[in-house]
């Protein structure tokens, strides 16, 4: 188990705006792992030692802010989609628009396109 980088946890950030409830989850939100693909990066969450005080609300969606993040060694950067089921927040999947990435992430800005 991991930590959140400073990227995932500032779009997660973006994710509480809109669903504020989603909050409480935060403390008990872990990496389980993390899979580079050629053009991308997708990072499983788990949820670790979380009590009633947490609710899971009957939320599905799936996020994205229609920010783009500009990355050093990336000519078009990244985009993102947060996935929810069932209340839970599920994975972060981070896609490059065709380039090689190796899913290391550097310095970074994110960018309201």
């Amino acid at each position: 188990m991991e930590q959140l980088n400073d990227l995932e946890f500032e779009l997660l950030q973006g994710l509480l705006l809109k669903y504020p409830s989603l909050k409480s989850h935060l403390p008990y939100l872990q990496v389980k792992d993390r899979t580079v693909t050629k053009t991308g990066l997708t990072v499983d969450f788990e949820y670790l030692n979380f009590d009633e005080a947490i609710t899971f609300e009957d939320i599905n969606a799936l996020f994205s802010a229609g920010e783009n993040i500009e990355m050093k060694g990336l000519k078009q950067g990244l985009g993102y989609v947060i996935d929810i089921t069932d209340g839970k927040i599920s994975y972060l999947e981070f896609v490059t628009y065709g380039e090689t990435w190796n899913g290391k992430a550097g310095s970074y800005k994110i960018v309201k396109t």
